[in-house]
């Protein structure tokens, strides 16, 4: 019992102690420090759960053009677990990412646009952030692009057999006036 007891308090001061490092690194604007004390109040990690903190912290990290940081805030705001659902906040924070290069951060904004649920949806812009995406090799982007593509096809291809269906319509009308005629 003394042993497990030893264990759990040393992996609490072991905790304890590595947050106190994060924390230093970050005050000291190490905006990966910053993204990772976000994440440890994300999920309450050695400190009290605060979204609030995580949202403050991933801030922080994306100021500092960490796209890592700007992706974890912007799935804050796409998903609203703890925070408000905000699709709008996750556009700058996916934008300001996919500006920085980030594949991923391209992807999520081509998901963002492709998304039924937002205001905003634009599968042209969709496509231009996947293309951006997979050039970044994101196999996601790519994959995503690549379905884009074959949704876009099958929807001409629709179009044309619609085209062709009116224009055989057009020909048995006038058919029909003609036999009308005899």
């Amino acid at each position: 019992m003394k042993y497990i007891l030893l264990i759990v308090v040393l992996t609490l001061g072991i905790e304890a102690q590595s947050f106190e490092k994060i924390k230093v690194a970050c005050d000291a604007n190490s905006s990966e420090n910053c993204n990772d004390l976000a994440y440890l109040y994300e999920v309450g990690q050695g400190v009290m759960q605060s979204y609030e903190k995580a949202e403050f912290y991933y801030d922080k990290a994306c100021a500092m053009s960490y796209s890592i940081g700007c992706i974890n805030l912007a799935d804050l705001y796409y998903f609203g677990a703890e925070i408000e659902k905000d699709y709008n906040k996750s556009k700058i924070y996916y934008d300001k990412a996919c500006k920085l290069n980030s594949s991923d951060g391209c992807s999520h904004l081509g998901d963002l646009y492709f998304t039924e649920e937002w205001s905003e949806q634009n599968s042209t812009k969709a496509k231009l952030y996947y293309e951006k995406s997979c050039r970044l090799g994101n196999k996601s982007g790519c994959s995503n692009l690549k379905n884009l593509q074959s949704k876009n096809d099958e929807l001409k291809q629709m179009k044309n057999e619609y085209e062709l269906i009116k224009k055989n319509q057009k020909l048995l009308l006038k058919e029909m006036e003609l036999l009308d005629k005899i």
